[in-house]
């Protein structure tokens, strides 16, 4: 019996890492540089959080996807990432496999992903990008039941975004 909960722990596992929303060098360059130029933009990062939540789960009902429910817990490890971009001044989903790890671990989620952008300043600019990207379009209308979304401003006020998707059963 033993055996076979840390054989399905381990096929468990590997299912979570490998939803990373994986992103192809093309599209990283699109995004990471945003507002070529970075200019300044003023973001309220709270107010910002809320719009783009609210704007994934409206193309997600309007798609026929369930709306995600929110997922307090994961919140640390997004904001914690968003840290991490800022301080190598990079967008990436470094360490991807470690935080879905962790995540499943805190919320019995069976698979986890991710999307990641900066220097955008609108919601409605941040979807659009995202959904002209394959990779974060399967994320965002994936099978997910919950999301957590982190905005944050580096030392020059650029916000830098990381929105993690969690399917709990």
């Amino acid at each position: 019996m033993k055996k076979l909960f840390h054989l399905l722990l381990a096929v468990g596992l590997g299912l979570i890492v490998s939803m990373c929303s994986t992103t192809s060098p093309e599209e990283e360059q699109d995004y990471a540089e945003a507002l070529l130029g970075n200019e300044k933009v003023t973001v309220d990062p709270v107010s910002m959080e809320q719009e783009l939540l609210d704007l994934v789960n409206d193309h997600r009902a309007s798609i026929g996807e369930v709306v995600l429910q929110d997922s307090p817990s994961s919140y640390k490890y997004a904001e914690e990432h968003n840290q991490y971009m800022i301080s190598k001044n990079k967008l990436s989903h470094d360490n991807f496999d470690d935080r879905a790890t962790q995540i499943a671990a805190e919320t019995d989620a069976v698979s986890v992903s991710e999307n990641v952008a900066r220097y955008y300043s609108s919601a409605e600019v941040i979807m659009e990008a995202w959904l002209n990207s394959s990779s974060h379009r399967e994320a965002m209308e994936g099978d997910f039941t919950h999301t957590t979304l982190s905005v944050q401003l580096d030392k020059d006020g650029r916000p830098y975004y990381t929105q993690i998707f969690l399917k709990v059963e």
